[in-house]
């Protein structure tokens, strides 16, 4: 089962960041006629930070290769700005948290939360990317992150460190947010945990050891 991200409340928290950049520079310019130096400045860097956020939501709203794949082996996670792989073994546990611990949370009440048992694997088949977008701005910033990554001053991949400072603060260790889900985060965590429950049993099957009730 494929599952694509909420395309439309992506869109719509990229407009509402164009937007308050907007008003922040209509503001510093209302500043600057007012001879105030200093905070003009900073809201013009704050304007500039939020444009660039309402980018990166853009290209993840117009993403139609990204998606969450549910499948008898486990998940794959394409999230956009992301790749991975979780083996349904690898999970101790799924929930929901509000917990919002980056940006891309933005527009997201909820967030589903993953607890592995081994955290390495997932990060040894993490890979960053961004947006498959062959537009004008997801071609500017693929040219930016190669720049970036190229004078090595761009790594946004995960680390154990990074993993285990989420989930002392969350229970988790991998958090998607609810726009990246495609739907209700309650909903998808009863689709996991229904996976979940057939692989087991597609397992036991496979290995001749019928439950005692059969």
């Amino acid at each position: 089962m494929r599952i694509t991200p909420n395309h439309p409340r992506l869109r719509i928290v990229a407009v509402a960041c164009w937007v308050v950049g907007c008003w922040l520079l209509l503001q510093s310019g209302l500043l600057l006629q007012a001879e105030i130096a200093v905070l003009p400045v900073l809201m013009v860097i704050s304007a500039t930070i939020i444009f660039a956020f309402g980018i990166a939501f853009w290209l993840l709203g117009t993403d139609r290769r990204a998606g969450i794949v549910l499948d008898p082996k486990g998940i794959m996670l394409n999230l956009g700005h992301s790749a991975a792989f979780v083996d349904w073994d690898n999970i101790e546990s799924v929930g929901i948290t509000k917990r919002r611990m980056n940006l891309l949370a933005l527009g997201s009440h909820k967030q589903f939360g993953l607890r592995l048992h081994e955290p390495e694997l997932y990060l040894q088949s993490y890979e960053a990317r961004l947006p498959a977008s062959m537009s004008l701005l997801g071609r500017i910033v693929r040219g930016m992150q190669r720049i970036l990554t190229y004078y090595r001053t761009f790594d946004h991949a995960p680390t154990v460190a990074s993993l285990e400072v989420l989930r002392t603060r969350t229970g988790y260790d991998l958090i998607i947010p609810e726009a990246l889900l495609g739907g209700k985060a309650n909903e998808f965590l009863d689709l996991v945990d229904h996976y979940r429950r057939n692989h087991t049993h597609r397992r036991i099957l496979h290995a001749g050891n019928l439950p005692a009730s059969v």
